[in-house]
């Protein structure tokens, strides 16, 4: 797309939400031109800027690891190791946040198992949500 183009057809090109894309002006993460009458227009490189950023936030990079992909993407005299990094880091911290949640299911599964699933309110549930146990 080499030609200005409306928030409506960024979106629908891109695939992201007005809002979104509104939210991301707002946290600098793309700077759309401005016509006269004050409406927005995208650049191809805006348009680009917002796949990378969807693509970013998708892989589950936060707002300020987007902007550093972003502006990694941009400085077209960077290392690749520092996108490694940041994607390494990233890496880590999800497989970090997956055995925790690996250890709240098999929690959960223990605590399911124990309940009698009965009439009487014994509740081994609440049991250890009160940590009685």
């Amino acid at each position: 797309m080499d030609a200005l183009v409306k928030i409506s057809e960024a979106a629908e090109y891109v695939g992201l939400p007005q809002k979104t894309i509104r939210y991301y002006e707002d946290v600098g993460l793309v700077s759309p031109l401005r016509a006269e009458n004050g409406f927005r227009q995208f650049r191809s490189s805006d348009l680009r800027a917002l796949k990378i950023i969807k693509n970013a936030r998708n892989l589950g990079f936060s707002i300020e690891d987007s902007r550093a992909l972003l502006d990694l993407f941009m400085n077209k005299k960077r290392s690749s190791a520092d996108v490694k990094k940041l994607a390494t880091k990233h890496l880590e911290e999800t497989q970090c946040k997956l055995k925790k949640l690996a250890r709240l299911c098999a929690q959960l599964e223990h605590l399911t198992t124990s309940c009698r699933d009965n009439d009487m309110p014994d509740c081994a549930i609440l049991d250890f949500l009160a940590d009685l146990r």
